[in-house]
């Protein structure tokens, strides 16, 4: 049986995941690691990455490369939205292969969108009709239109929960007007870019990332369910708006981590990955979105072991 593994270094956080294919079909999950080096917030505006972001994100590399070794796998490496804005990418690429003997490949958005399709999709049963999956990472939003479970037509922005949080809701204490500009600044983004996803009243739209997995758990504990897998949840437009209203209504480091569900490690900058989904129910006029625990690793990690 193959055994395979893909790296992610995405703007907030550094993940490895290693898996294999069992005799029955199955996909068994062998190890997962995660790092948080917030690499987007380490990228100046001359577009330099910093050496400490860059000697973060090797230590994890370096770490992660060990697990792969142990389990003899193959491994892809793939870089998003922080890499992609980095005039100094390919230094950072090559300390990676040099000091941790892993290849770093940047992704383009559209192959990211793609990759996050395929994953996104995992374990969600049979999608005969027209599905659109919606990433928001930490430095980038995609989005895909696929029918019948394929990929169809992609959309990749430079938004992301890092960007918003960094570039309008700005420092804490975050007041109502902050909110308010971030959010005119997000419409003003997606507006033009949505327009291939509107009018498609049989869509079945699929939300993955870190986001929307942390906004489904607060939700359901303010719906009195504590559930931690949340893979496949109806999340409807009403319980997201309730769960932005209630980081609104937070606005420092210390309320936000008072409200019951939330994650430590992602409390500064859980509003503004949330103003973005909130963004697109608006634009799209969505009644709810799926919930995926899954995306782009699972996506590589389906291509590495065939579909």
């Amino acid at each position: 049986m193959s055994t395979v593994a893909v790296v992610d270094i995405g703007s907030n956080s550094v993940c490895l995941l290693v898996a294999r294919r069992e005799a029955n079909g199955e996909i068994s999950i062998l190890d997962k690691l995660k790092d948080t080096p917030r690499l987007r917030d380490e990228i100046d505006a001359d577009g330099q990455l910093s050496e400490i972001g860059a000697a973060r994100t090797l230590a994890a590399l370096r770490l992660f490369s060990q697990v792969i070794g142990q389990h003899n796998a193959r491994v892809r490496v793939v870089a998003t939205a922080a890499l992609r804005a980095a005039r100094n990418a390919q230094d950072f690429i090559a300390r990676a292969e040099r000091e941790a003997g892993l290849r770093v490949e940047i992704v383009t958005g559209d192959e990211e969108a793609r990759l996050a399709f395929l994953g996104a999709l995992s374990g969600l049963g049979e999608l005969d009709g027209e599905t659109l999956v919606a990433d928001v990472g930490g430095g980038s939003t995609e989005l895909v239109l696929g029918l019948g479970g394929r990929a169809a037509q992609t959309m990749s922005e430079p938004l992301g929960a890092l960007t918003v949080t960094r570039d309008w809701l700005g420092a804490d204490p975050v007041f109502p007007d902050a909110v308010a500009h971030a959010r005119l600044h997000i419409r003003a983004m997606l507006e033009p870019v949505v327009g291939a996803f509107r009018n498609r009243p049989n869509l079945r739209a699929v939300a993955t990332s870190g986001t929307i997995q942390r906004v489904a758990r607060i939700a359901c504990v303010q719906a009195g369910d504590a559930r931690q897998d949340v893979h496949g949840l109806a999340l409807s437009a009403g319980a997201l708006r309730q769960v932005v209203h209630t980081l609104e209504a937070a606005p420092t480091l210390a309320d936000r981590l008072r409200i019951p569900g939330m994650d430590p490690s992602r409390a500064d900058i859980l509003l503004g990955g949330a103003l973005i989904y909130d963004g697109l129910t608006d634009l799209l006029d969505l009644p709810r979105w799926t919930v995926s625990m899954a995306g782009l690793r699972m996506g590589v990690i389906h291509e590495l072991l065939g579909r």
